[in-house]
């Protein structure tokens, strides 16, 4: 366990000197000490959790949140910033929820642009980093129907994640199976009546609910999980 402490530090102080001395600002993202600090803190709020696919938590925890987002919808990123992270430092690192990320196309305004950048997000998952690479996206959203999201700025992503091979990530966005895998979130969040993101979907033993709130604090997020645990 010290070993994998260990590394896991170690991969951390290698991205952080990377995006000190190696990126520029014309992939549109966080350079320097603020780019650090930022992976920094998503490596800091995921650390020690399980990961497979775009699955964040222990695989037997007893309630799914399913999350409804698309990358570039500034409501999610205000909820990925707000609340989610304290549902993720307590429920989710307690194994008491496991958050499914499930994509839907709501403010993204180029449908090729949409199915590229989150199959990118998936291709980090097959290496069980589908959730540093989506925190870090939101952290770093550029302003809205400003076209920023390129090839530069997904590949400056993947740079930015600690423990990512990113030779891999890059032949991995090949697999025409995380094409279909956005198509099929779109279709299953479209039959559960999916028209907005965030829309979060919790369900658990007595039952499926919904938070009162567009964006939840966290207090109503716990409301909901407790009603159906």
């Amino acid at each position: 366990m010290l070993l994998g402490i260990i590394v896991g530090a170690a991969a951390v102080v290698a991205v952080v000197v990377a995006i000190s001395i190696g990126h520029s600002s014309s992939t549109g993202l966080q350079t320097g000490a603020k780019a650090a600090q930022t992976v920094a803190s998503v490596e800091q709020l995921l650390n020690g959790i399980p990961q497979s696919g775009a699955t964040l938590g222990n695989p037997k925890a007893p309630v799914t949140l399913t999350y409804y987002g698309d990358l570039q919808c500034r409501f999610c990123r205000d909820f990925t910033l707000t609340s989610f992270p304290e549902l993720v430092s307590k429920d989710v690192r307690d194994g008491k929820v496991k958050v499914l990320f499930r994509a839907f196309q709501t403010a993204t305004p180029s449908r090729q642009t949409f199915q590229t950048q989150q199959a990118a997000a998936l291709a980090a998952g097959e290496q069980n980093r589908f959730w540093n690479y989506i925190e870090l996206f939101y952290r770093q959203q550029g302003q809205e129907n400003s076209g920023y999201v390129s090839e530069n700025y997904l590949t400056g992503l993947a740079h930015q994640v600690p423990g990512l091979s990113v030779s891999e990530w890059s032949s991995a966005r090949d697999n025409a199976a995380l094409t279909s895998q956005v198509q099929t979130d779109e279709q299953t969040g479209t039959s559960q009546g999916v028209k907005a993101t965030p829309t979060l979907i919790i369900q658990g033993p007595k039952g499926t609910t919904k938070p009162s709130a567009a964006i939840p604090t966290y207090s109503q997020l716990q409301a909901s999980i407790n009603s159906v645990q």
